[in-house]
């Protein structure tokens, strides 16, 4: 299950990463820099990549933040998480002396992908401990309208609920996260704002359903039915990945109801857990076996 939940947690890496946060100084990295790192990064090669990004790094062609940055990428496909974990927290250092684009830009994905590794290690205090002020200083900085960023506020969820910390107060920051994706969504009207927002909620269901939190799972997973309803009724909408979030959808209901002693409403929700073909792949099975036991 931990496996599954890596994949839906890990987040999605663009090409180019000056996004125009609009927040301050120019960026320093230059286009044929970046080219020279997303073609190694495209290529998985990973050794390249770290080799491309040391020398850049020295000769100035990219900023320290995007070099460990990079570096972190580097080792954490390459299975060095202890590695990864400190490039990224050093990431996380550099680009908190600037507030240039692209310092903020490294800033929140570096915090991101090391909230990841962190919650998947179960290190929920040290998740905390760096996610905690990263926010505080983007919300500051006008800064927090990013997947990354509502990413942090899932992963701080995700962590208070793993720490048995009141209910109240982790659904304030999964309702900060539902609210900031349907911000994105309103605003771009994309494909990926629709996805990260799944994604989003996937993780939150998942959560409360196995921290016994299952109020608050029904209530997310109605959310994210009502999301998925709308994404399907999009021209481009990708049939295949609807059946998958069908499936998940209705089997983290079913195991929420079943917890609740509604087991009418729960076995409907896993028969339509078991109309999608979703239910016959490998994860879907691992998923149903939490309802049955």
């Amino acid at each position: 299950m931990r496996k599954i939940i890596h994949a839906i947690l890990t987040p999605t890496l663009p090409l180019i990463l000056v996004a125009g946060w609009g927040c301050a100084d120019k960026a320093v990295s230059t286009p044929d820099a970046l080219l020279l790192v997303e073609t190694a990064y495209k290529q998985k090669d990973y050794q390249r990549l770290m080799t491309v990004t040391d020398s850049l790094e020295h000769t100035g062609d990219l900023l320290n933040a995007t070099a460990n940055y990079w570096r972190g990428y580097a080792c954490d496909r390459q299975k060095q998480k202890s590695e990864a974990i400190a490039y990224w927290q050093k990431a996380i250092s550099d680009a908190a002396k600037s507030e240039s684009p692209e310092n903020l830009d490294i800033y929140v994905k570096s915090a991101s992908r090391l909230a990841n590794l962190l919650v998947l290690n179960r290190d929920y205090k040290a998740t905390l401990d760096m996610a905690n002020p990263v926010v505080e200083r983007l919300e500051a900085l006008k800064c927090d309208s990013t997947s990354d960023y509502i990413n942090l506020l899932i992963y701080i969820g995700l962590s208070q609920v793993s720490m048995g910390m009141s209910e109240q107060n982790t659904q304030v920051g999964f309702l900060r996260a539902c609210r900031k994706h349907r911000e994105n969504i309103d605003k771009h009207h994309t494909d990926a704002a629709y996805k990260d927002a799944i994604a989003g909620l996937v993780n939150i269901a998942y959560y409360c359903v196995t921290a016994g939190n299952y109020e608050s799972a029904l209530y997310f997973t109605s959310n994210f039915g009502d999301l998925l309803i709308e994404y399907e009724q999009r021209s481009e909408a990708d049939q295949q990945y609807v059946d998958r979030q069908v499936g998940r959808y209705t089997i983290y209901k079913a195991c929420a109801l079943n917890k609740l002693g509604r087991m009418d409403e729960a076995a409907e929700a896993y028969r339509a857990f078991l109309a999608t073909n979703f239910s016959t792949t490998s994860e879907g099975q691992k998923l149903a076996q939490d309802y049955q036991q």
